[in-house]
C-alpha cells in the first residue's frame, strides 16, 4: 500500500497596506487559486512580534518569514524517519556551550586592571 500523498504547500506574502489594488487582487487569486488545488496555505501576514502563527479554516498565518519557513519545514515529509523535515533538522542539530572564563589579563574602560570575560 502507498502512502498518501502530501498537499503541496503554497507559501504567499500579504501585499503591503498602501500596495496598489492590482497587486491586492493578484493575491486574492493565488489565494483562492491554492486553496481550489488543496495546497496546504501558509500566509506571511502583518502580526504582534508576541503572537504565533496560528491555522484557521486550513490557512496558518505566519508573522515573520522564519515562522512561515519553519512551519513549511515542519510540513514536508522526512527523509530519515522522523515525523517531519524540521524534525530531522532538530535532531541532527549539534553544539557546544562554553562557559565564560575570567581573563585576568583585561583592562577596564577606566585603564585599571580588572576582570574581562573571555570566550
Amino acid at each position: 500500500m502507498l502512502p498518501k500523498p502530501r498537499p503541496p504547500i503554497c507559501m504567499l506574502s500579504e501585499p503591503a497596506s498602501d500596495a496598489p489594488a492590482e497587486k491586492w487582487a493578484e493575491y486574492r487569486l493565488q489565494v483562492d487559486e491554492a486553496k481550489a488545488r488543496g495546497d496546504l496555505l501558509i500566509l506571511l501576514v502583518p502580526m504582534r512580534p508576541a503572537d504565533s502563527p496560528r491555522t484557521e479554516k486550513g490557512v496558518t498565518y505566519c508573522g515573520t518569514e522564519l515562522d512561515a519557513l519553519l512551519v513549511k519545514t515542519s510540513m514536508l515529509p522526512s527523509k530519515l524517519g522522523n515525523k517531519s523535515l524540521l524534525d530531522d533538522v532538530m535532531k541532527n542539530l549539534a553544539g557546544n556551550v562554553i562557559r565564560p572564563v575570567a581573563n585576568r589579563e583585561a583592562v577596564e574602560d577606566d585603564g585599571q586592571p580588572g576582570i574581562g570575560v573571555a570566550m
